[in-house]
């Protein structure tokens, strides 16, 4: 699998996981949903810091984004 598409589906697994709507997640971690769910759907190509904040926000490690 191409990484920005598991990226994306390691967020939503985890985003899920948690019972949160994108719009949810978007907000905790500062993000506008239309980009959210561009990086959920493997189109976006987020930046290191968009990764922390989304990882923060999912009370997560950031490793776990990148989990095979």
């Amino acid at each position: 699998m191409e990484w920005k598409l598991r990226v994306g589906f390691n967020i939503r697994e985890a985003r899920l996981t948690k019972g949160w709507s994108q719009q949810t997640l978007a907000g905790e971690a500062n993000l506008s949903l239309r980009y959210l769910a561009g990086v959920e759907r493997g189109e976006e190509n987020p930046s290191l810091e968009t990764l922390l904040a989304i990882s923060d926000a999912l009370d997560a490690k950031p490793a776990t984004l990148f989990a095979e």
